[in-house]
């Protein structure tokens, strides 16, 4: 299953293509929002008999939908009040018609640059539907005002957003500056992008994305420039056979550690065992060797004579890496000189099924040159932080606009990109790119990044496609950190622990898909 995330250009485009060449009107279009909503709405709250409502309607599209459902409210049984943010003759086409609509059935209807918010009674319902997913530029101070009304009136109301919560951009999911907090978002046909973007997390409540009758070759002809990462991913990892061998599961090399960084690449290691790897080696400077010592199911490879990676530690490993099904490299590296030579010497004959993580990204941000020598399937799994490097921007930056960043890196260098983070995007050569679903504050500590190399890693030694294993490792990833809040719930895990979590995330992950299923 293919779950779309259109950019406001992009679904507007869906909805004109659908009038002008398929023939259904903008009316039916609203109308069809409305019922959707309806539908929602009485689902997650009860029955709308008798309460009071409070819909707020904006001066496009947005409000013509909040016009409908306000028709459909007042049907049930509602006490009904519509606040409309322009005067009543300056509503044009599909939105006039559904004011009309509201105001033959008798429905109040107030002018809402006139109407005082304050001191109100408590009102049951809110309907947000000032703006639309095509609003991107700053909010009026008089627009700000009304959403902060309703953010006022939602402390004791039940506040349900129409497509987004008014005033978030639909691409960046940024407040402008301010925006509707909503205990329910639904969005028409797909969700946008915005919305699945951490900026837009704080506001959407609970979202629903109903389906409004675009027609499904227009958006097969016109596909979403972005998709999310959806729970069948977990339809492709290979099947576990009972008679499989270790080296079925494939051998993974972490290539990492240095004085005072031990410990990264044996979390990666720990990761891809948790995730399925047959085998896991480390290779170091052979001096750090002994530290893993303890770690009986990990193997080594001593690099070069001391505890510093330096051009000739390639020597000692050269006769080794075929033999490896995918490697990681970076985890612990350092940022040393000899660390960059090693690099360097790597790329010059590289293999093919590598992930380059943490010290090497920073390294490669040193010598852009060297990108050249990756290869298509090359795996980066930067931070924002390390993603500035590469572009010379800030780290907020890279946050504000993390899709646009990952296109441009990974299409431009033919590279598969994980941009780590609340919702992690994972993006190959072309379009679409994905969002994770998960934001989960669980992962956030130092470490995590080394158990996703792991899982990822496994999951190239495995066998799959290197886009597809950066896509299931990130969903696996992120699913191990919503159970770890179960457990966790103010934090305070490890990152061993995440790694530890991975194969009751996938065993859940498994039975909810199955349950869906049935």
């Amino acid at each position: 299953m293919v779950i779309h995330l259109p950019t406001p250009e992009e679904m507007a485009s869906w909805d004109r293509l659908t009038m002008q060449e398929f023939g259904l009107s903008g009316t039916i279009l609203m109308e069809n929002a409305s019922r959707a909503a309806l539908y929602a709405l009485k689902k997650e709250f009860g029955p709308v008999r008798d309460i009071s409502a409070m819909v707020f309607a904006g001066p496009g599209n947005n409000g013509g939908d909040a016009f409908a459902l306000a028709r459909h409210l007042f049907n049930l049984g509602a006490k009904v009040l519509i606040l409309h943010s322009k005067l009543p003759t300056a509503y044009t086409s599909d939105p006039a018609y559904h004011l009309r609509l509201a105001e033959s059935m008798g429905i109040p209807c107030y002018y809402l640059p006139e109407y005082e918010l304050d001191a109100l009674p408590k009102i049951d319902l809110i309907v947000d539907g000032l703006f639309g997913t095509g609003f991107k530029d700053m909010l009026s101070p008089a627009a700000q005002s009304w959403i902060k009304s309703i953010n006022k009136l939602g402390k004791r109301s039940f506040v349900l957003s129409l497509d987004i919560p008014s005033g978030l951009n639909g691409a960046t999911g940024e407040p402008m500056p301010v925006a509707v907090k909503a205990d329910l978002t639904v969005t028409f046909e797909e969700a946008k992008l915005g919305l699945f973007l951490p900026p837009a997390k704080a506001h959407v409540g609970k979202l629903v994305t109903s389906k409004i009758g675009i027609p499904r070759h227009i958006k097969q002809s016109h596909p979403a420039s972005h998709i999310a990462l959806a729970p069948d991913l977990v339809k492709v990892l290979p099947e576990t056979s009972a008679t499989m061998h270790k080296g079925e599961a494939g051998h993974l090399l972490v290539l990492g550690g240095s004085p005072g960084l031990t410990g990264a690449p044996m979390l990666a290691a720990r990761a891809a065992f948790r995730s399925g790897a047959g085998l896991v080696s480390i290779a170091c400077p052979k001096a750090l060797t002994a530290f893993y010592g303890s770690f009986p199911e990990v193997m080594t490879i001593g690099l070069g004579q001391g505890e510093n990676w330096d051009a000739d530690c390639l020597d000692s490993l050269r006769t080794h890496l075929q033999r490896f099904s995918a490697v990681v490299f970076g985890p612990g590296l350092g940022r040393t000189d000899g660390a960059a030579e090693f690099l360097e010497r790597y790329l010059a004959e590289p293999h093919p099924e590598t992930l380059f993580d943490a010290d090497a990204l920073f390294l490669l941000a040193r010598r852009p040159e060297l990108l050249e020598r990756l290869g298509p399937d090359a795996v980066l799994t930067p931070h924002p932080g390390e993603m500035a490097n590469f572009f010379g921007v800030t780290p907020r930056e890279i946050n504000l606009a993390r899709p646009r960043y990952a296109r441009e890196f990974s299409f431009g260098h033919r590279v598969n990109l994980v941009l780590k983070g609340a919702a992690s995007i994972v993006a190959g050569h072309q379009d679409p790119i994905a969002i994770s679903p998960f934001c989960a504050p669980n992962l956030a500590i130092a470490g995590s990044g080394d158990v996703l190399s792991g899982v990822i890693g496994s999951l190239l030694a495995r066998g799959l496609p290197p886009l597809t294993a950066a896509q299931i490792g990130v969903y696996w990833h992120g699913y191990a950190g919503t159970l770890l809040a179960e457990e966790f719930p103010d934090r305070g895990n490890t990152p061993l622990e995440i790694a530890d979590h991975l194969p009751t995330a996938l065993k859940e992950w498994k039975k909810c898909v199955q349950l869906k299923i049935s």
